[in-house]
């Protein structure tokens, strides 16, 4: 049976602290569109770099507007229109597969990657009646653009591993490309969360210098294993991180999706990108005319989520401290990018009593102190 996104402890909550995460939207001076329509009659598109069965990030957004869809009663079998190996580079194809959609009666236009976004703004005047959302950072004023504080459910996971890995010091970090700031944000905010527990902990980070490579990936894990570290966590999309930790005793945190089922053995939790709120937010407000073609979303919260915890692996005690930080944090309690903080060359970052900008934590130029490895 399929787990759910959050324990009934975590979501109890959570319930009582947050707003729907949709509701944090912040717009840009821009013409609304105010055609009206039923919710249950927008035909949706979706491109893909890839196919939405990848296990990682295509599967994240894909289930984000599938359960979207559903909550809304929108026919994800007539009205989501789904293209995939949409490549990003591939100008000409882009084009043509909006055109398509387009023609089709797609409403909204979901780029599932970082990759469409200039593509999307320069075609948009060519169909203003159409929303264009993409991943991204608040760039362009003609298309929608989201993003998750994915370090608050990043910050969760190192502290989980620290509470875990009592009598070491030393955990491990399994990244993708290696001077991405979105990867250089999981990897910071887990090696932070580990040293809110445990202020001696290291985090070594080993790079893949790719998107997804099994055989690159699981020796990377090997190479933390084989340094004596049992903890670890990961940017990556492929199951092979998780199931080499599960053949070697070793332990790790999922990323993109619950990855449990791949190495029940191993999976403490995992960090999930929980789309749907800000997907369903944007439907709603397209449908009801109320949308802003330049709205910027940045949320966290239970978009920022963690898995069900593996309460085969975690202890009970562990899993309510777990969910007394995530409140801490939905309190504003706990800042995950709040003062003083270090580098990894010892230069101060944020001062005491203060807290990064949103700016500073998107760009991501550095490694905090407690980080090995970082390039």
């Amino acid at each position: 049976m399929k787990r759910k996104l959050f324990s009934l402890m975590l979501v109890a909550i959570m319930a009582l602290s947050l707003v729907a995460c949709g509701s944090e939207d912040s717009s840009n001076d821009s013409n609304s569109n105010s055609e009206t329509k039923a919710v249950t009659d927008l035909v949706i598109g979706e491109l893909h770099y890839s196919v939405v069965e990848d296990g990682g990030w295509a599967q994240a957004m894909h289930e984000g507007l599938v359960t979207a869809c559903n909550n809304l009663g929108i026919d994800t079998e007539t009205q989501l229109l789904t293209r995939e190996n949409i490549s990003e580079e591939d100008i000409a194809l882009v084009e043509s597969t909006i055109e398509e959609l387009v023609d089709n009666g797609a409403d909204v236009i979901f780029g599932c990657s970082a990759g469409y976004a200039t593509i999307f703004a320069e075609i948009q005047p060519d169909y203003p009646d159409v929303i264009f959302a993409q991943q991204g950072n608040d760039v362009y004023d003609n298309i929608v653009e989201f993003q998750i504080r994915g370090y608050e459910g990043e910050f969760l996971a190192g502290y989980l591993c620290a509470l875990m890995n009592e009598g070491s010091n030393e955990f491990g970090f399994c990244g993708s490309m290696n001077g991405d700031a979105s990867v250089r944000t999981a990897l910071n905010a887990y090696a932070l969360g580990a040293k809110y527990a445990n202020p001696d902990a290291t985090v070594q980070v080993v790079w893949a210098d790719s998107w997804y490579d099994l055989d690159i990936e699981s020796n990377n894990a090997m190479t933390l294993i084989n340094k004596g570290i049992k903890y670890m966590g990961m940017e990556a999309s492929s199951p092979a991180i998780p199931q080499t930790c599960e053949e070697n005793g070793a332990f790790c945190i999922g990323y993109n999706i619950d990855m449990e089922e791949n190495a029940p053995g191993a999976i403490l939790t995992s960090f999930v990108w929980n789309w749907a709120p800000i997907f369903e937010d944007i439907m709603t407000k397209t449908a009801d005319g109320t949308i802003e073609i330049s709205a910027n979303y940045y949320e966290g919260g239970e978009c920022a989520a963690l898995a069900e915890l593996n309460a085969d692996l975690v202890p009970t005690d562990v899993q309510e401290k777990v969910a007394e930080l995530q409140q801490k944090i939905a309190d504003g309690e706990v800042v995950v990018y709040g003062g003083e903080l270090k580098d990894d060359k010892g230069n101060v970052l944020v001062e005491a009593g203060e807290v990064m900008s949103d700016e500073d934590i998107l760009a991501q130029e550095f490694y905090v102190e407690n980080v090995i490895g970082g390039k």
